[in-house]
């Protein structure tokens, strides 16, 4: 019971919070899609590209524009996505153990594969969407980062209590080095430099942890519970956190410098990832749905 009131006053938290930020912002978007899907708390979007059901993840828009979508579990998919108009341009099958990805600069499509006991990570070549490399993973692996530059990867592996970060070079699939992360953390985004990595963990406690030691450098409060995924804005000046508890949803804004939270932001309720646009301006919110998902583009 005390539980259960401890998760019923996170929901009515969030869901006020977001009801305010919501009322004092509706004015306040020129460019909005009125009506757009999945706008659950009256603040309209930029724009709402719409994108294949059942999306788990997708990689960040790369520099030529690239966006790929991952659907499943179940029938799993590739699509990509046309940021300009939001159609599938092309797609292909990858395995139903895929439950994330990335994309490195290098043109490297990196999927997180969760086995059940153990994990993997498969590496594409997006030219030629042939895998490449299967990097074996003594973990389930729950979610995969790209490393701003170069052809780094940074996976999220977990079971039980244990949870490591697995750092891998996406060009020979060496793993060259593991960082020990809290057993309840869902997501991880690398710092602009190297030796940086950003830890969200399900409480709402997001984690500033260096990298190869795993020496853990701050915690902030970004949130009540219910920690979901984190990005970065390529300057790393601010930390998005998207929280996602009872079908309530909201993105932290984190100043990393000062470790405060400046700003909160409401997103969809079905809302499974945050990303950051190319030159920060831009937040796209991946939207899963059964039938027909979306990504919602709303101001940074």
């Amino acid at each position: 019971m005390a539980g259960a009131a401890r998760r019923m006053a996170v929901v009515t938290g969030l869901t006020a919070a977001a009801l305010t930020l919501a009322a004092c912002s509706a004015g306040s978007h020129a460019a909005s899609t009125a009506g757009a899907p999945g706008d659950d708390y009256g603040v309209h979007p930029q724009r709402v590209l719409h994108a294949p059901g059942s999306m788990l993840a997708a990689t960040e828009f790369q520099a030529n524009g690239v966006m790929w979508a991952l659907t499943g579990p179940g029938s799993a998919g590739l699509f990509q996505i046309s940021p300009a108009t939001g159609q599938v341009e092309s797609s292909f099958s990858v395995s139903d153990f895929a439950r994330s990805v990335a994309e490195s600069r290098a043109g490297v499509i990196a999927l997180a594969l969760d086995t059940g006991r153990t994990g993997a990570l498969q590496l594409i070549n997006a030219g030629t969407r042939k895998v490449t490399r299967v990097v074996r993973l003594p973990r389930p692996a729950e979610q995969v980062a790209a490393a701003r530059h170069g052809s780094t990867f940074y996976v999220l592996t977990a079971l039980a209590s244990q949870a490591q970060v697995a750092i891998v070079n996406g060009q020979d699939g060496r793993v060259t080095g593991t960082v020990t992360v809290p057993s309840d953390v869902t997501s991880v985004v690398p710092g602009t430099r190297p030796d940086t990595l950003y830890a969200i963990e399900r409480n709402g406690l997001l984690d500033v942890i260096g990298v190869p030691g795993g020496k853990l450098v701050a915690k902030i409060r970004a949130g009540s519970g219910g920690g979901e995924s984190v990005a970065l804005s390529p300057d790393g000046r601010t930390v998005y956190v998207l929280e996602q508890l009872g079908g309530i949803a909201n993105i932290a804004l984190v100043n990393p410098a000062t470790k405060l939270v400046e700003k909160v932001l409401p997103a969809p309720g079905s809302c499974v990832q945050v990303l950051v646009s190319p030159g920060g301006g831009h937040l796209y919110e991946v939207v899963r749905a059964a039938g027909t998902g979306s990504i919602q583009v709303a101001a940074a």
